[in-house]
């Protein structure tokens, strides 16, 4: 038993190196290429998450640069209803597209103007600020659309 051991010992010990010693007697580049082409896979691995890094870091920046013109326009747009410059600006900052998209916005569906403006004005007096940011977006958005079908 103790030969039988030695012998499946030795086997187990030395079929990788004749395994790999055929195979290279077989095709002598083959092993190289094979590094070669694992090593060009790696190379394209990484160049991949680079570009895709520097394409989320890019689309961020872009993001957040609109969300700052976009903060601007609201807080011209809450001037222009009467806020003083302050007040808009700490309103139209309180805007986060994130939370906005995850809210359940009110339908402003057949309200007249009258309506809306008294929306608007209670989310201000609640401090709802992104609320209140919201509906005026939505209320932009609708005025425009019934403009656009006014001329069409």
């Amino acid at each position: 038993m103790n030969r039988n051991f030695l012998f499946a010992m030795g086997l187990t010990l030395l079929a990788p190196a004749a395994v790999a010693q055929m195979a290279a007697k077989l095709d002598p580049g083959s092993a190289g290429q094979v590094v070669q082409n694992q090593e060009a896979v790696d190379r394209a691995m990484q160049n991949a998450a680079r570009e895709m890094e520097t394409a989320q870091r890019r689309s961020w920046l872009n993001a957040m640069a609109n969300l700052a013109k976009l903060r601007v326009k609201l807080a011209e747009a809450w001037q222009a209803m009467g806020m003083s410059p302050q007040v808009a600006k700490v309103v139209a900052d309180a805007y986060d597209p994130n939370l906005a998209a995850r809210m359940h916005p009110e339908s402003l569906r057949g309200k007249s103007d009258a309506q809306v403006a008294e929306m608007l004005q209670s989310a201000i007096r609640e401090k709802h600020y992104l609320s209140a940011n919201q509906l005026l977006i939505d209320y932009e958005r609708n005025r425009l659309r019934m403009d656009q079908r006014g001329r069409g």
